[in-house]
């Protein structure tokens, strides 16, 4: 048997042997179902709380000073188990470019000197953000990131809280309509995703396939076979035949295409990838540059892909909350195989989604987005090492989308409009 059919033989082996993830219980329990002041009350004397409603939604407003201190909401007695779950938060941000820092706080009775702080990520390109300005949204955080003080216990908090600071220069305000504790799969998966097609993908499938797994390529149409660097479609269609996803991607940001022309272009790349028979990938789409915004982009996405993945904001969550706004971790010139697998093995151990996007994998690096193929094949050594799942993203998503379902983003009793309520 020649070395490739070994790794087409690999990759069958792969596609046979699917097994469907740990099943993942599908309880969502509401902590705080139904946001006032009274029940997400001031810590600290900074910032100001008022009660809200909206469309037969209550919520807490939090208004921070405007002069950079830290104003902090809590919902206190909870006597929760939070282990194998993750928080869920239903907020909306108004003034998102003077927001400094957006937080989790959670802990037992001695609060204020022990506690896990989980982090929303935030950047200063704002359609980098899957938060986006006015628009609510349900953000989902695992434990495994959370940054401790003291010697907090998931398995008895007490205490659970929104910690928001601006930048000094405006107030910021965050609207909070509920938060909730979502049971976590009993272990989680990796996903290794590529970015743009370029050549030495194939050498990274190649290597990923002679271990058994498979992966996601995210293409661009239009630049496959142009130039020495990219690969050709006869190079994609091996990759395929290894099992990969093939997947959706384009090179100017959605956000810089005239609203009139963003769905001919996106209906382009999937009709191209489906003639060229990745007719499953085409669903699947990794946003150019990362950017997208709510008002368009995202409403034309959601109605043309199952998923989407950003391009940052740490680890996902199993299910996701918004499978339009995957986030990943970004595989760059200065990640250590090392911390790749610290990061497979906390995954597997939090039942976290850990994406890992990759794009150059030049012999050696030149520009911060390179990975050189020496380390990428290292990493691979290391995730090996975790004993994490390795899965493309089609397939996470089959296990993940009736959660998904399942979970609204709001609590039933907070979300029903007005005029149902009578009903």
């Amino acid at each position: 048997m020649t070395a490739h059919a070994r790794l087409l033989a690999a990759a069958a082996l792969a596609l046979a042997t699917v097994g469907v993830a740990a099943a993942a219980r599908a309880e969502q329990r509401w902590l705080v179902a139904v946001a006032t002041s009274e029940r997400l009350a001031k810590v600290w004397r900074e910032g100001n709380v008022e009660d809200g409603r909206e469309a037969g939604r209550s919520f807490v407003a939090i208004t921070t000073d405007g002069r950079g201190s830290p104003s902090l909401v809590a919902a206190q007695g909870l006597a929760a188990d939070a282990r194998g779950r993750f928080v869920k938060v239903a907020l909306r941000v108004h003034g998102m470019a003077h927001l400094a820092n957006l937080q989790v706080r959670a802990g037992g009775a001695d609060f204020e000197r022990s506690w896990f702080s989980l982090p929303v990520p935030i950047y200063a390109d704002l359609e980098y953000n899957f938060l986006q300005d006015g628009e609510w949204a349900a953000v989902t955080l695992p434990f495994g990131s959370a940054d401790v003080a003291g010697t907090p216990d998931r398995a008895r908090l007490d205490t659970l809280g929104i910690m928001a600071t601006d930048d000094g220069r405006a107030p910021v305000r965050i609207d909070v309509a509920g938060i909730a504790l979502v049971d976590a799969p009993r272990e989680g998966v990796v996903s290794i995703t590529f970015d743009d097609g370029y050549k030495e993908h194939l050498a990274a499938a190649r290597a990923m396939a002679a271990r058994g797994w498979r992966g996601t390529a995210y293409v661009i149409p239009q630049v496959l076979g142009t130039r020495p660097a990219y690969l050709t479609l006869d190079d994609v269609r091996e990759i395929g035949r290894l099992g990969f996803d093939v997947a959706a991607h384009d090179d100017p940001p959605f956000t810089q295409i005239p609203a009139d022309a963003l769905e001919p272009r996106v209906r382009g790349i999937q009709r191209f990838l489906a003639e060229h028979g990745f007719a499953e990938g085409a669903r699947h789409l990794a946003y150019p540059l990362g950017k997208q915004e709510p008002k368009r982009v995202r409403p034309t996405v959601a109605r043309l892909f199952a998923t989407a993945r950003i391009a940052g904001g740490g680890p996902e969550t199993l299910p996701p909350a918004d499978p339009h706004l995957l986030r990943a971790v970004n595989v760059v010139a200065g990640t250590k195989p090392e911390q790749v697998g610290v990061w497979a093995r906390r995954a597997k151990e939090q039942g976290e989604w850990l994406i890992l996007m990759l794009h150059w994998l030049p012999e050696t690096t030149a520009q911060h987005t390179d990975y050189a193929m020496a380390d990428y094949l290292a990493m691979l050594g290391e995730i090996a090492k975790s004993g994490a799942r390795v899965a493309p993203v089609t397939e996470v998503w089959k296990e993940a989308a009736p959660l998904v379902a399942a979970h609204p983003a709001f609590a039933p009793s907070a979300a029903a409009p007005a005029k149902a309520a009578s009903r």
